[in-house]
């Protein structure tokens, strides 16, 4: 610290702070009103996992991540019922779901079924390896599914 920090430090140190001082906020702003351009860019709501479905990891099975992506275009509602149909035929094999995480809609690096815009779901979860085929053959059917990658994500 210089000789001039030093002081400026010093005095603040030494003047007795008063209420007034201390208690002078300045007063925020009046709220205005988003027009519609603003309320049309605002990013979508995320939709969450019911909190009811087990979180303990099945006996034989493996730790899953799978990513996938939809064109930005499709539904809310779509988009949960693909998501809940991954999520049941993990369940029904005797798997369980930790997590889904939906992202906002992205632009893509390049085009992908002559896409530009994409929307990531990941999804973490417990199954046994023999079904990992079935699941991705299922993805690769779905139309709505651009991409997608399963990856082992913990050595059991």
């Amino acid at each position: 610290m210089n000789e001039t920090e030093q002081k400026v430090t010093e005095t603040a140190q030494d003047e007795p702070r008063t209420a007034e001082a201390t208690a002078a906020v300045p007063a925020p702003a009046e709220a205005v009103p988003p027009t519609e351009l603003e309320i049309a860019e605002s990013p979508a709501p995320v939709p969450s996992v019911p909190s009811e479905r087990p979180k303990t990891p099945p006996k034989g099975s493996r730790s899953y991540e799978l990513i996938f992506l939809v064109d930005a275009g499709l539904p809310k509602g779509d988009l949960n019922g693909l998501i809940e149909k991954l999520q049941t035929f993990i369940e029904q094999r005797d798997g369980a779901v930790e997590n889904v995480r939906v992202s906002d809609v992205r632009r893509l690096a390049y085009e992908i079924k002559k896409r530009t815009h994409g929307v990531y779901v990941v999804v973490n979860f417990w199954i046994q390896p023999a079904h990992i085929a079935e699941l991705e053959r299922m993805l690769r059917l779905d139309d709505r599914v651009l991409r997608h990658m399963v990856i082992l994500t913990r050595a059991s």
